[in-house]
């Protein structure tokens, strides 16, 4: 039985059938993991907040709006004070797991951090100990891979009377430890990064870029926010394109042959330009498909190619041809290639031309974005490997 893993100075609540109903419809999410996430903190929350209410804290109340689609973990505040609520599942609670975000993210840190474990039926849950902020960042070990800390349980505080009884004679400067300063990030670079990492098809976006860009993100408020709304609704302007797949001949519909969207002489453009010299030929191992692009004064045509470089690296061709029969580009065309956090690696240009081109060398498990202005328009499509 779940109980029988319970210690004398656990604090265990119920959860009323009531509750697991209304938590599980509280919201749409745009994975299962989130939505399961979101469902085992809305418990939480909704619990804890109703009983410390009731006995021990009347003033507590929400400290910001729900990130669950992204990280696990809630805010309190009681006054200047923010308590964190982290819950699991996990029935092994050896330690107590933070996720990096609500340690080392300015806006988002905590004074304390509450462990609560969640019944395998979702009936009842255990508080079963709490820590500060310092002892979590001094004590605590930190896993680069998963970007959390974690503390040992017999190094949490277990008697949560003790966090009703002693928090008013702490300060933050006592119950936290310094935080490193973390970078300002553009405007610009932000709005790739929501555009990118509100795709659905990105399970974990919290591991998906280095920390410190993710951190600069979250430390906005509007950027939060934005990302989770833009995850929950869906991305229907841009498609993540796995393009390994294409080798095992999964090929969405939107990619068509090369022949059935270019013009004869316009195929020969473009198999002149991604050939070597010596071939002057497209490899029989090559794979090139083309998409339209829709812009307000009519199309143009994206082409991808993938060659075979060795058994984990790809060359990766980019064209941008006319499409509707013109003979060139309707305007000034700009095709950028940038990294899945924005940054700029590449690009190319062109006043009036038939075509523009970019090829580069991507790694098995590599993402990259591209970005095509023509028009006035602004068009990104998003590629991995």
């Amino acid at each position: 039985m779940f109980s029988a893993l319970i210690e004398a100075t656990d604090c265990v609540l119920p959860i009323s059938p009531q509750q697991q109903a209304a938590s599980w419809q509280h919201r749409a999410f745009s994975t299962d993991w989130g939505r399961w996430n979101a469902y085992l903190n809305q418990l939480c929350l909704e619990t804890c907040l109703t009983w410390l209410q009731a006995e021990h804290l009347p003033t507590v109340k929400t400290g910001m709006e729900p990130v669950w689609e992204i990280v696990n973990g809630s805010i309190l505040t009681v006054g200047d004070i923010r308590i964190a609520l982290i819950p699991t599942e996990t029935i092994d609670r050896s330690e107590l797991e933070v996720a990096q975000e609500w340690v080392d993210v300015p806006s988002l840190a905590a004074d304390y951090y509450v462990g609560v474990q969640i019944s395998p039926d979702c009936q009842e849950m255990t508080i079963y100990g709490y820590t500060t902020h310092q002892q979590l960042k001094q004590q605590g070990s930190y896993d680069a891979q998963e970007r959390t800390y974690g503390l040992d349980i017999d190094d949490l505080i277990p008697d949560l009377n003790a966090l009703w009884l002693s928090y008013p004679s702490y300060t933050s400067s006592q119950t936290r430890s310094p935080i490193a300063a973390i970078p300002t990030l553009d405007p610009t670079q932000a709005d790739r990064l929501i555009e990118r990492l509100g795709n659905p098809a990105i399970i974990m976006p919290r591991l998906e870029v280095p920390f410190p860009t993710w951190a600069a993100l979250l430390e906005n408020t509007q950027w939060r926010q934005r990302l989770c709304q833009q995850r929950q609704m869906g991305d229907s302007t841009s498609v993540f394109t796995q393009l390994s797949s294409w080798f095992q001949g999964q090929i969405d519909d939107l990619w068509q042959s090369i022949d059935r969207v270019l013009l004869p002489q316009q195929v020969a453009v473009a198999v002149r330009s991604a050939a070597s010299q010596t071939t002057l030929e497209i490899g029989t191992e090559d794979i090139y498909r083309a998409k339209l692009l829709n812009l307000d004064g009519g199309q143009i045509a994206l082409i991808v190619g993938i060659s075979p470089v060795s058994e984990t690296e790809r060359r990766i061709t980019l064209q941008v041809h006319p499409a509707g029969g013109a003979a060139y580009l309707p305007g000034e065309t700009q095709l950028r290639l940038l990294t899945p956090d924005g940054t700029e690696i590449g690009k190319v240009s062109a006043v009036v031309t038939e075509t523009i081109q970019l090829q580069f060398r991507v790694s098995e498990g590599e993402q990259f974005d591209i970005e095509i202005a023509c028009c006035g328009q602004i068009l990104k499509e998003r590629f991995g490997l």
